[in-house]
């Protein structure tokens, strides 16, 4: 233990000294050569144009992730630039970068809740691209920041503070107030500013007939960030037998084999929204649950993860009607029956766009 905890500090002083990218290039040459063979066709067809290129995001199969993603590509698909979307190790894209991108590219990193320490790959494939490209705008989608507590917690944020504060021209988003906190304090030579969740961008999904809506819709979490056991599933299914209602369980995330193309990542996000345009309630401890109840038009009760971003991003739909948030398994029944009151939901997207000007103002 002591010997790999020696090898990540002698590892984090190297990056600090060469930076991030030119020790990615050391360390996956073959990497970034594949990168390079794979990828330069995209760049050569764009070469002469301003792109918006998109970065980090997912081949796997959480389907929150995968709308996070599709909700990039339609804000970035709203102005005349060529969209170059990549997955994975951004090791990949380095020589790619080199050789062909531009000052005027802009690059974007994919949003969601993996900036820190509980997903930690995923900051260092980021950490790569800020340190590679000084030349250009970043852009990182709304995040949610969470770092441990241990010495080896510390000194990576550390290093991510002088990562992100050599960068001149980085914007961060957070998309609650906790996470905005947090930036603001981490990074105060970054411009930090506060959006919703990149999914609450998107409009016109909650066209579905109110009155052909069947049934309870349970969203549960079955990983790391899970709080509610089996005795508060119990308590729901026996809400809907009070209620004279089916219930079904679904989840947002499915099982693959092997990485997900952005087309099959969209088929994914249309069907589980077609999948909860198709219930009269939900009640869920996902984010997405929540998230995708509103989008959708679908009444909906929320619970707490085991990190809280969903109480947090809650506060961006504490006045939707039809949206409730529950602190605890108990209050679930009364709320549950204060949101079917509500006929005929709406989801409010002109508002929603307001709240996205600080974003929409950067895409060009």
């Amino acid at each position: 233990m002591l010997e790999m905890g020696m090898k990540d500090r002698l590892t984090g002083i190297a990056k600090d000294v060469i930076g991030d990218d030119k020790f990615a290039l050391l360390r996956y040459r073959n990497r970034a050569n594949a990168g390079l063979r794979e990828y330069g066709e995209q760049f050569e067809a764009t070469v002469g144009t301003p792109r918006s290129i998109l970065t980090c995001c997912p081949h796997h199969g959480n389907i929150g992730d995968q709308a996070i993603a599709l909700a990039e590509w339609r804000m970035l698909g709203s102005v005349q630039r060529p969209v170059l979307s990549f997955g994975g190790d951004t090791t990949a894209l380095l020589l790619c970068l080199q050789r062909y991108a531009s000052q005027k590219d802009t690059i974007y990193l994919h949003g969601g809740g993996n900036m820190g320490t509980l997903y930690r790959n995923e900051e260092e494939y980021r950490l790569r691209l800020i340190s590679a490209r000084h030349n250009n705008r970043i852009v990182l989608f709304p995040q949610t920041m969470s770092y441990g507590d241990s010495e080896d917690d510390r000194r990576f944020l550390r290093h991510t503070q002088r990562v992100y504060g050599a960068h001149p021209d980085l914007h961060l988003f957070a998309r609650e107030q906790v996470t905005y906190g947090r930036m603001k304090a981490a990074y105060p030579d970054n411009d930090v500013q506060l959006v919703p969740d990149i999914v609450l961008s998107v409009s016109g999904e909650d066209d579905a007939d109110f009155a052909s809506r069947q049934g309870i819709l349970l969203c549960m979490r079955n990983d790391v960030e899970q709080v509610l056991g089996n005795d508060s599933h119990r308590l729901f299914e026996e809400l809907a037998r009070d209620l004279g209602m089916d219930w079904r369980y679904t989840d947002t995330t499915v099982q693959t084999h092997g990485p997900i193309t952005q087309q099959e990542g969209e088929r994914l996000v249309y069907g589980k929204w077609n999948e909860f345009r198709s219930a009269r309630l939900v009640i869920t401890d996902r984010l997405h649950g929540m998230i995708f109840s509103a989008v959708t038009g679908t009444p909906c009760v929320a619970l707490n993860n085991s990190n809280g971003k969903v109480g947090y991003e809650y506060e961006w739909l504490k006045d939707v009607p039809y949206i409730a948030f529950a602190s605890t398994v108990d209050e679930v029944p009364q709320l549950a029956c204060q949101v079917l009151r509500v006929t005929n939901p709406r989801f409010p997207s002109d508002w929603f766009a307001e709240q996205f000007i600080p974003l929409t103002s950067l895409i060009d």
